[in-house]
Protein backbone atom coordinates (compact mmCIF):
# COMPACT_ATOMS: atom_id res chain seq x y z
CA UNK A 1 0.00 0.00 0.00
CA UNK A 2 1.16 3.42 -0.96
CA UNK A 3 1.68 6.15 1.36
CA UNK A 4 -0.42 9.14 1.39
CA UNK A 5 0.65 12.58 -0.05
CA UNK A 6 -1.00 16.13 1.40
CA UNK A 7 -2.37 18.67 -0.74
CA UNK A 8 -3.68 21.85 -0.52
CA UNK A 9 -6.78 23.45 -2.68
CA UNK A 10 -6.46 27.32 -2.61
CA UNK A 11 -9.73 28.88 -3.50
CA UNK A 12 -8.13 32.57 -5.40
CA UNK A 13 -10.88 35.31 -6.28
CA UNK A 14 -11.16 37.61 -8.76
CA UNK A 15 -8.42 40.09 -7.40
CA UNK A 16 -5.62 36.94 -6.87
CA UNK A 17 -6.66 36.30 -3.12
CA UNK A 18 -6.43 33.27 -1.53
CA UNK A 19 -9.88 33.28 0.55
CA UNK A 20 -10.29 29.50 1.31
CA UNK A 21 -7.92 26.50 1.46
CA UNK A 22 -9.40 22.72 1.11
CA UNK A 23 -6.61 19.88 2.65
CA UNK A 24 -6.90 16.64 0.37
CA UNK A 25 -5.17 13.69 0.89
CA UNK A 26 -4.40 11.81 -1.88
CA UNK A 27 -2.12 8.60 -3.49
CA UNK A 28 -0.45 11.05 -6.65
CA UNK A 29 -0.40 14.10 -8.17
CA UNK A 30 -3.11 13.08 -10.37
CA UNK A 31 -6.04 12.16 -8.07
CA UNK A 32 -5.37 15.55 -6.33
CA UNK A 33 -5.79 17.19 -9.86
CA UNK A 34 -8.99 15.29 -10.81
CA UNK A 35 -10.82 16.23 -6.97
CA UNK A 36 -9.02 19.48 -7.39
CA UNK A 37 -10.65 20.18 -10.66
CA UNK A 38 -14.21 18.99 -8.68
CA UNK A 39 -14.12 21.64 -6.58
CA UNK A 40 -13.96 24.88 -9.22
CA UNK A 41 -17.29 25.71 -9.66
CA UNK A 42 -16.91 30.33 -9.22
CA UNK A 43 -13.22 30.76 -8.28
CA UNK A 44 -10.04 29.54 -9.27
CA UNK A 45 -8.57 27.32 -7.96
CA UNK A 46 -4.60 26.25 -7.58
CA UNK A 47 -3.26 23.02 -5.99
CA UNK A 48 -0.15 22.69 -3.84
CA UNK A 49 1.87 20.26 -2.39
CA UNK A 50 4.31 22.04 -0.11
CA UNK A 51 6.14 24.73 -1.66
CA UNK A 52 5.72 23.42 -5.42
CA UNK A 53 1.88 24.22 -7.23
CA UNK A 54 1.36 21.25 -9.01
CA UNK A 55 -1.75 22.79 -11.09
CA UNK A 56 -4.19 25.69 -11.78
CA UNK A 57 -8.08 25.40 -12.68
CA UNK A 58 -9.54 28.73 -14.40
CA UNK A 59 -13.23 29.29 -13.06
CA UNK A 60 -15.71 29.04 -15.68
CA UNK A 61 -16.49 33.07 -15.29
CA UNK A 62 -12.50 33.48 -16.03
CA UNK A 63 -12.51 31.35 -18.92
CA UNK A 64 -15.34 33.26 -20.15
CA UNK A 65 -13.41 36.53 -19.82
CA UNK A 66 -10.70 35.28 -22.09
Amino acid sequence: MGSFKHYRAFQIDPDGHVFGCVNLVCNDDEQAKREAAALVLVHRIELWRLDRRIAQFDSPAEIARQ
